[in-house]
């Protein structure tokens, strides 16, 4: 997939794309794991900060990279209407 050109139009796959990943439980407890020496509550917050705004940056960063095809999309199927 091509994430800085999605076609919206035609490939459904593509439109049905999360724009932002999902942060899950067993995806921050390994995150904890694998990342926080000691475990408390200030440094699991803060690593649930750090994954929360890693997943923000790329998801701005794909929704910029697609906002032609965004808007040309949307305009289409109001014309529908």
């Amino acid at each position: 997939m091509n994430w800085d050109n999605l076609d919206l139009t035609e490939n459904s796959h593509e439109r049905d794309a999360n724009l932002i990943d999902g942060l899950t439980f067993d995806t921050l407890l390994l995150e904890i794991s694998c990342n926080i020496n000691e475990i408390t509550l200030f440094s699991v917050r803060a690593q649930f900060i750090e994954d929360l705004n890693q997943r923000a940056d790329e998801a701005n960063s794909i929704f910029e990279a697609n906002i032609d095809n965004i808007v040309k999309q949307a305009k289409k199927e109001r014309a529908r209407k």
